[in-house]
């Protein structure tokens, strides 16, 4: 018989630490999807819950195989091809898409910090575009060089640059009317990535944080402001290093890291690609895609596709990460919802889950649609 973890709502002091008999049986119901349901009562608040509150399929009307839906969405096949082929609705998939990406963001909040902290840190932007190439942004992804372990992602939404043609120029000034686009977006995304690295991997006595990036300027102007090398002292070293983008791309290259993920990501997520009529519609749902494709990359995908057979290796593995801790994270992956009331997150991960980019046409930080059992 199932038995409840803890309260699922979260006012109740049974959310949090839960101990002895604090739930009874309340009776069962019938669902289509699920069969009979098993309801509880909590003793101490009076609210009910059933076993599928605590299921990553919690208000599903529809059983659709998240292993599959997982490996398919990773694996370069686009929204709507996933639609065809599960034979549902695109707004379907991108809700067990955004169920498996909250997934992925608890998984990696509680697994990230095991990781080997001496490896030196990538930095670099994803350029795509949101809606229109009207609309670029410039998707941060920090990563490890050596274990090439993604650390976190941001999104920053940027105003079309380049040569344009008199009537692109007119198209854009008509677009622009009205909208009001974030100063200074790539340093505050670069800055969110800063402040990670001084939380989880601040430089000790004889181990100095290195970040590596290219040489644009606003990393350096971000990093320059930043308390890791505003305070740091003989004790706490930082160190940028930057490298020219268009040196090759080989092994060689101390970027080589953020040249893989950014080859990766284009090769997997369709609507990544450049040139092609697959791109993303809504940027809050393609940074949804983009993080459940980051944890994907991490715990499931074998850190070299051309080893021995025998190694199976993640990318989390070579980071330093118990491969059993990785089991038993990747089982409940597909099983026990997380709840974000239980998590401690940080800016990044809770933007990542709450869906939130910044909107020119808001002029402020706007979220996605989520149900409302996604706060809980």
């Amino acid at each position: 018989m199932f038995t409840p973890p803890f309260c699922p709502h979260p006012a109740c002091p049974n959310h949090h630490q839960s101990e002895g008999q604090w739930w009874s049986l309340n009776g069962s119901h019938q669902t289509k999807a699920f069969g009979t349901v098993q309801r509880f009562v909590c003793t101490h608040c009076g609210k009910s819950f059933s076993v599928q509150t605590f299921s990553v399929n919690y208000y599903a009307k529809r059983l659709i195989d998240l292993v599959e839906l997982e490996r398919l969405s990773c694996s370069s096949m686009s929204l709507r091809a996933l639609s065809r082929h599960l034979s549902c609705t695109c707004d379907t998939v991108q809700n067990r898409i955004d169920r498996l990406s909250r997934q992925g963001i608890a998984l990696h909040s509680g697994l990230r910090t095991l990781t080997d902290p001496r490896e030196d840190i990538c930095f670099d932007g994803l350029v795509s575009f949101d809606r229109s190439q009207y609309f670029p942004n410039d998707i941060g992804l920090s990563i490890t060089s050596q274990s090439r372990f993604v650390i976190g992602l941001t999104h920053a939404t940027t105003r079309r640059a380049g040569a344009m043609r008199e009537e692109q120029k007119e198209r854009r000034d008509r677009l622009y009317q009205g909208l009001v686009f974030e100063r200074k977006a790539i340093e505050r995304s670069f800055g969110q990535h800063l402040d990670r690295l001084e939380r989880e991997r601040a430089p000790l006595p004889r181990r100095p944080l290195v970040i590596i990036t290219d040489e644009k300027v606003e990393y350096r102007r971000a990093f320059e402001r930043h308390r890791l090398f505003v305070e740091q002292d003989e004790e706490h070293r930082v160190a940028h290093e930057t490298v020219s983008s268009k040196r090759p791309r080989t092994v060689w290259n101390p970027l080589f890291a953020s040249n893989y993920i950014d080859r990766e990501i284009r090769k997997d997520r369709a609507d990544q690609r450049r040139e092609t009529t697959c791109f993303a519609r809504d940027g809050a749902n393609a940074m949804s895609r983009l993080s459940l494709y980051a944890a994907y990359h991490n715990y499931e995908k074998r850190f070299l596709i051309k080893a021995p057979k025998e190694d199976r290796r993640t990318h989390a593995e070579v980071a330093g990460i118990a491969r059993g801790m990785v089991e038993a994270a990747r089982k409940a992956f597909f099983g026990m919802r997380a709840f974000l009331t239980r998590l401690d997150l940080d800016a990044m991960d809770e933007a990542l889950w709450k869906k939130e980019i910044y909107r020119p046409e808001l002029g402020k930080v706007g979220g996605g649609r989520l149900p409302r059992f996604a706060f809980a």
